[in-house]
C-alpha cells in the first residue's frame, strides 16, 4: 500500500516538475516587455516630447466619417461666386429656385404688374379724397388745389402735373394691355411679356412727360 502511494506520489512530482519546466522555456522564448511609448509633440512622428509630457497621452483622433468636409474659396473664385445671381447657382445645383421675396429676382413683368396696383390704389384713394372733401363741404376745394399748383412755378408745377399724370396715365395702359392679352392669350409668353411692360413704362413715361405742357 505504501509503496503505491509512494509510485504514485513520485509521478505526479515528475509530471508538475515537467509542467513547471516547459512554462519557463516559454516564457524565455518571449520578447521582452517594451518601453512606454513616446509620443511626437511636433507632429513629425520623430517621438519627440517638446510639448507632451511623459505622463501625457496622445491627443484623441476622431474617426475619419465625423470630420465635415470645408471648401476654401480663392479670391478670384470668390468674386466670381458673388457675380452669380440665386437663379444662376440653384440651377448649377440642379436644384428649385424659392419664391423668397428677399431672394427673388424680380423681372421686368413682375416691377410692371406691382407698378399696375400701386398706381390704382393712388388713384383710388385720391379720387376718394378729393370726393370726401367736397362731400364735406370744400366748397370747389380741389379746383382750388389744382388752380394754386397750376400758377406755381414752372418747376413745381411740372413736377406736380407729372405726378397726377403719371398713375393715371400707365394705370390705364395696364387695362388696356390686361384686355388684349384676355383676348389673346398666345401672348403670354415670357418673352412678349417682357417687352410688353418695357413698352408699358417707355409709353407712360413719355405720355405723362407730354402732359406737364397742357
Amino acid at each position: 500500500m505504501l509503496r503505491t502511494t509512494s509510485s504514485a506520489l513520485a509521478r505526479f512530482a515528475r509530471r508538475q516538475l515537467s509542467v513547471n519546466i516547459t512554462a519557463s522555456a516559454a516564457a524565455a522564448a518571449l520578447p521582452p516587455p517594451s518601453s512606454p511609448p513616446s509620443y511626437c509633440g511636433c507632429g513629425n512622428g520623430c517621438g519627440c516630447r517638446s510639448k507632451l509630457s511623459a505622463g501625457s497621452v496622445a491627443p484623441f483622433s476622431p474617426p475619419q466619417q465625423q470630420i465635415r468636409s470645408m471648401t476654401i474659396l480663392s479670391k478670384e473664385s470668390k468674386e466670381e461666386f458673388k457675380k452669380e445671381n440665386y437663379s444662376s447657382r440653384m440651377a448649377a445645383k440642379g436644384q428649385p429656385v424659392s419664391p423668397h421675396v428677399t431672394i427673388y429676382a424680380f423681372p421686368a413683368c413682375a416691377l410692371s404688374s406691382i407698378t399696375t396696383r400701386i398706381t390704382g390704389c393712388a388713384l383710388s384713394f385720391g379720387s376718394a379724397g378729393l370726393g370726401m372733401v367736397e362731400i364735406l363741404g370744400g366748397n370747389g376745394a380741389a379746383l382750388d388745389l389744382m388752380s394754386t399748383l397750376g400758377s406755381a412755378n414752372l418747376a413745381f408745377a411740372s413736377c406736380a402735373k407729372f405726378v397726377v399724370a403719371f398713375p393715371l396715365v400707365y394705370h390705364s395702359l395696364g387695362g388696356i394691355r390686361h384686355l388684349i392679352w384676355d383676348n389673346n392669350p398666345e401672348m403670354l409668353s415670357n418673352v412678349d411679356v417682357e417687352k410688353a411692360s418695357y413698352v408699358l413704362v417707355g409709353t407712360s413715361l413719355l405720355l405723362s412727360g407730354a402732359a406737364v405742357f397742357v
